[in-house]
C-alpha cells in the first residue's frame, strides 16, 4: 500500500484537492510504526535536536524554549539551543504539548514516507509530530495555510473544525470528530481546527503538503518577461504630469507587457516552474560513505522510482540531478525502478554506463531505507 492509500483514496487528488475535511478509520495504521515511543526517546537523548526543531506549548500559548533547552560547551564548538530531555520530560508531565518539527529532515522512516507522498501527489510534504499528555490541550483554535493529513499513532484526539468563514469564537462546530490509533484526518486549507487528547497521551503525525501555487507560474512568467529588450523601451517626458495622462501612460504599457507575455512559449515557462519547484524536494539519500569512496560491487541495493519529480522522454529529474538516458536505456530504467527486492549491480543484466548514471543519482541507492 502507497502512503497515499493509507491517507485517502487517490482518486480524490486527481484533479483538486479536497475542499471539505474527511476522516477515514483505521486506513493509516500501518504508518504507527513510523514513529514509536522508543523512536521519541531516541530522537529526544540521541539525535542532538535542537530549537526550531522542536517546540512547545501550553495553555495555547508556546513555552520559552529558554526553559526546555539548554547549551552544549563540552566541545570546541559550543552549541546553542540543545533540547534538554530532562526539562522537557518535566514540562510534559506539567501538561505542556510537544511539537517535533520537519522530522522527515532526520528520522528515516519518515523521511521515507514523506518522499514516497510526495511523489504520489507531486508537492514537497514535510511532516511534525505531536504529543499532547492526556486530557490536555497544547493550542487553540487555529488555521494553517496548508493542506494536512492528520495521522492518529497513539491514543486518541477529540478534534472540532470550522469553515474558513466561521468565527470559533462563536460558530458551532462544522465537523466534531475523534481520531483513534491508525485514523487519518484531512484538514484542507484554512479550515479552523482545534483538538484535545483523551484519558491517554495522544502522539500524531501531520503530513502537510507544501503545494505550488499559482505565483509559482507568475514568477516565472516574470523571469521569462525580464529577458525581453523591449522592457528598455523609455516612458515619454510628462508621462506622470496628471491622472488622466499617467491613466493612459500606464494602460499603453500594461498592453505591451501583455503582448510580451503572450509570445512566451508555455513549454519555456513550465521548464522553468519546474526548476524552481525542485528546491523545495529533500533529495534522495546520499550514497554510504564506504560505498562513495570506493564502490563495493557486492552491496546490496534498491531502487528509488519516487525520486523521479518530473520527466519527459528520455530525460529524468530529481531534486538535484538532470539524467538524459540513451538510445535504448529507457526500457531499461523502467526495468530497474520496478524492482521491488533489493540486489547487487552485478547481478543485473545491465547497461554498465546506465547503472553508473543511476547510482550516482541515487536512484539506485544503497543507503539504509526502512522497508526495503
Amino acid at each position: 500500500m502507497s502512503v497515499l492509500d493509507a491517507l485517502g483514496d487517490p482518486t480524490w487528488f486527481t484533479d483538486d484537492w479536497p475542499a471539505t475535511p474527511y476522516h477515514r478509520v483505521g486506513s493509516a495504521s500501518e504508518l504507527r510504526t513510523t514513529l514509536t515511543w522508543s523512536a521519541l526517546d531516541a530522537i529526544l537523548n540521541d539525535q542532538g535536536l535542537q530549537a526550531p526543531a522542536f517546540r512547545m506549548a501550553r495553555d495555547h500559548r508556546l513555552v520559552p524554549a529558554e526553559l526546555v533547552t539548554r547549551p552544549e560547551r563540552h566541545t570546541s564548538q559550543a552549541v546553542q539551543g540543545l533540547a534538554d530531555p530532562v526539562r522537557i520530560g518535566a514540562e510534559l508531565a506539567d501538561g505542556a504539548t510537544l511539537v517535533l518539527q520537519g522530522l522527515q529532515r532526520f528520522w528515516p522512516p519518515l523521511a521515507d514516507a514523506c518522499r514516497r507522498l510526495a511523489a504520489d501527489i507531486g508537492h514537497p510534504v514535510f511532516v511534525n509530530a505531536y504529543l499532547t499528555p492526556r486530557t490536555e490541550q497544547g493550542f487553540g483554535a487555529h488555521h494553517d495555510p496548508y493542506h494536512a493529513w492528520l495521522t492518529q499513532i497513539s491514543g486518541s484526539k477529540s478534534w472540532r473544525l470550522w469553515a474558513p468563514d466561521h468565527d470559533p469564537a462563536k460558530d458551532p462546530a462544522d465537523l466534531e470528530v475523534v481520531l483513534a490509533e491508525g485514523d487519518v484526518l484531512w484538514i484542507p486549507r484554512g479550515w479552523w481546527h482545534s483538538g484535545s487528547s483523551g484519558s491517554e497521551p495522544s502522539l500524531h503525525l501531520t503530513f502537510t503538503v507544501w503545494a505550488t501555487k499559482l505565483d509559482a507560474v507568475l514568477r516565472a512568467l516574470l523571469a521569462e518577461v525580464l529577458r525581453d529588450p523591449g522592457l528598455a523601451r523609455e516612458l515619454p517626458p510628462g508621462a506622470f504630469r496628471d491622472g488622466t495622462r499617467t491613466e493612459a501612460t500606464v494602460a499603453d504599457a500594461m498592453g505591451e507587457i501583455s503582448d510580451m507575455i503572450a509570445k512566451l512559449v508555455p513549454e519555456t515557462v513550465a521548464t522553468r516552474v519546474v526548476g524552481a519547484r525542485l528546491d523545495q524536494f529533500a533529495p534522495l539519500p546520499a550514497r554510504p560513505v564506504s560505498s562513495a569512496i570506493g564502490e563495493d560491487r557486492t552491496v546490496r541495493f534498491h531502487a528509488h522510482p519516487e525520486g523521479v519529480l518530473h520527466s519527459a522522454g528520455i530525460r529524468l529529474r530529481t531534486a538535484d540531478r538532470l539524467i538524459t538516458l540513451e538510445p535504448g536505456q529507457e526500457a531499461l530504467w523502467h526495468a530497474v525502478s520496478g524492482r521491488t527486492d533489493s540486489f547487487t549491480l552485478t547481478e543485473l543484466d545491465a547497461d554498465q554506463a546506465l547503472l553508473d548514471l543511476l547510482v550516482d543519482a541515487r536512484l539506485v541507492c544503497a543507503a539504509p531505507c526502512p522497508g526495503r
